[in-house]
């Protein structure tokens, strides 16, 4: 048996954690990392991304690490800090546990918020998490929705896309969804980029057909005066995909980033829900009414006669939808959403 040959990029191995160290001021998810987070983690171990507090994750590696259950570690002073959480941790072990709160500390485990570090940020942008169900068939091309909701928003299209940083491939639907056939039943995760768009779709065979997900983020044209028109034209794009496709959720939510949508480890203001679309299949599913919303939710039937899909109005420029947002998921038996829009980077 031959002697294992450790992956250059891995840095250490602990008792809990397989250590990848990076200086870069933007860290993409290169051909080589892209490999190392695909690999099951050594015995259990979690991947920890450790970085100075300079450095910056793209869209791409952020969705990649979170897919992999990895944990991105800022170096400290004393120890280390969480890059999205912004928790203090004293060891590259504590990095992969759950918070705790501490005397002096906030619930999630989180110093005060006037310890941490404030993003200086300006660029309003719409993230867009949306989900469809398509055909196993042979004219079934990929990509269209996020087109579209692109173009909703912004007026902007996807330029290029691949699977891993920089990207190399010219945006082409068609070549895409035919690379992502070649590669079935295995998962296919691409990531798209173009001017003021960000963009991981990821398509994978099931049962019921080819699920496709979609996460966006696009910069909102004019800023925060521009934001409640750009919802708009989104409700619209969404009602209109709900209609010609089968979308089966989409999650909308307005937020403060950076210009070139890479995520700083500092603490950025908390997203605002703006719209929630729940699609025909998870209607029947739940077997919905519109009745089962509270009367003061806004809720608008879209989609075909016989096959229904609700679009719920939350927030807007200037009022939170948090509320109307975990009001309409207890009224779906869903779970209520951490304020952040986050999804808990310790979960495995």
């Amino acid at each position: 048996m031959g002697i294992p040959i450790r992956h250059p990029l891995i840095d250490e191995v602990t008792p809990h954690v397989v250590r990848i160290d990076s200086r870069a001021v933007v860290v993409r998810l290169s051909p080589p990392l892209a490999e190392l987070l695909a690999r099951p983690a050594l015995g259990g171990r979690r991947f920890v991304l450790v970085t100075p507090d300079t450095s910056r994750l793209t869209i791409g590696l952020r969705a990649a690490l979170v897919a992999a259950g990895g944990v991105w570690a800022v170096t400290t002073p004393t120890g280390f800090r969480d890059g999205i959480t912004r928790v203090e941790r004293a060891s590259i072990d504590d990095a992969v546990e759950p918070p705790v709160a501490p005397p002096g500390q906030e619930a999630d485990g989180s110093q005060p918020a006037a310890l941490r570090e404030q993003a200086v940020a300006e660029t309003t942008q719409l993230s867009i998490d949306v989900a469809l169900l398509h055909a196993e068939a042979h004219d079934t091309v990929l990509g269209g929705a996020l087109e579209a909701l692109a173009d909703a928003v912004s007026g902007t299209k996807p330029l290029v896309w691949g699977r891993t940083e920089p990207l190399d491939h010219v945006w082409d639907r068609w070549v895409l969804t035919q690379d992502a056939r070649h590669r079935a039943p295995v998962p296919s995760r691409i990531l798209v980029e173009g001017d003021r768009l960000s963009a991981a779709v990821t398509a994978r065979v099931s049962d019921e057909g080819i699920e496709e997900t979609i996460a966006l983020t696009v910069e909102v044209p004019g800023g925060i005066e521009g934001l409640d028109r750009a919802i708009d034209r989104l409700r619209a794009a969404l009602a209109e995909l709900s209609r010609r496709s089968t979308p089966t959720f989409a999650l909308v939510l307005a937020r403060v980033g950076e210009p070139d949508r890479c995520l700083r480890p500092v603490e950025y203001p908390p997203p605002n829900p703006v719209a929630l679309l729940i699609g025909a299949p998870s209607v029947a599913r739940l077997d919905l009414d519109s009745r089962d919303f509270a009367g003061e939710q806004d809720v608008v039937v879209v989609g075909r006669p016989a096959e229904p899909a609700y679009l719920l109005t939350l927030g807007s420029a200037a009022s939170s939808g948090w509320e109307r947002l975990n009001d309409a998921l207890n009224s779906v038996g869903g779970e209520p959403i951490d304020r952040r829009g986050e999804r808990d980077p310790h979960a495995p």
